[in-house]
This record gives C-alpha cells, structure tokens and sequence, in this order.
C-alpha cells in the first residue's frame, strides 16, 4: 500500500502523465497492477491522501529484452533526466554522438522527435540494443552511476 500518486507512476503506461523513471524501474522487475484504493477515512487518524494497494511480482525482464541490468537503468535514468527534452537532446546531452542517436532511432524505429515518456519498455530495450551496437552506449558512457 502506498500513496495513490506513486501508485499511478508505479503502474503507468508509455504515453500517460504519470509514465517516467519509476514506472520503467519497476517494471523492468515485474508486472505492476493497480487493486483497490482507499480513502482517508478509511485510517485512523485519517491521513491527508488517497492510499492504493497494488501488487508487484518479482519477474525482471533484462534478459528477456536482451539488455544488461545496470547499463540499461542508468540508460533509462538518462533518457528521463529532462522530462521536457526530447528523447535525443537527452541522449546528446549525456554524451552520445548526434550519429549514433539518428542511426539507432532508425534501427529501433523510434520517432526522432520522441520524449522518454512515449516509449514502451520493448523500444527503450530496442533503442538501447541499437545504441549499443553502434559503439555509442556502454553502460558507464550511457549516464552517471545510480
């Protein structure tokens, strides 16, 4: 049971508000799904905020996708670094050559005007499966350490 905000972002999907960071990490770990929520009144005393109980089974998803486990979430971490920016200033800005990024978005089939919080999981595996046989993202060039 958690806040219902951070239920939102746990389960979210590619393309809603609430799809970041969060929702990629813990999904890359398993299948999250929304149960029920609770209202305040529901505690006591009761608290300021909606709680929602969720469940979250432990399945990662690394190999399956074909991709290393922290490269990858330091990847991910990255691409969401400035929400705004599209996905490819984030990745220049994280050092990735403007070749690279235009060569693996046409080899993932990723729009190159795209924003992070577009992009299933299976694209972000793909985009980093490109990157990564274009030299271009080796898990300690694609963004800071966790």
């Amino acid at each position: 049971m958690v806040q219902r905000e951070v239920a939102d972002r746990v389960v979210a999907q590619p393309g809603s508000r609430d799809y970041g960071l969060l929702s990629v990490t813990v999904q890359m770990y398993g299948p999250a799904q929304r149960l029920f929520t609770l209202p305040p009144e529901a505690f006591s005393p009761p608290p300021d905020v909606y709680s929602t109980v969720f469940r979250w089974r432990f399945e990662p998803r690394f190999a399956e996708l074909g991709v290393e486990e922290a490269g990858f979430l330091r990847f991910v971490r990255q691409t969401f670094a400035q929400k705004r920016k599209t996905l490819a200033n984030n990745l220049r800005a994280a050092g990735i050559p403007p070749a690279a990024i235009a060569g693996s978005f046409k080899q993932a089939a990723i729009d190159p005007m795209a924003r992070a919080e577009a992009l299933s999981i299976e694209s972000f595996a793909a985009l980093w499966r490109a990157l990564e046989a274009e030299g271009a993202a080796s898990p300690s060039e694609a963004a800071p350490s966790l």
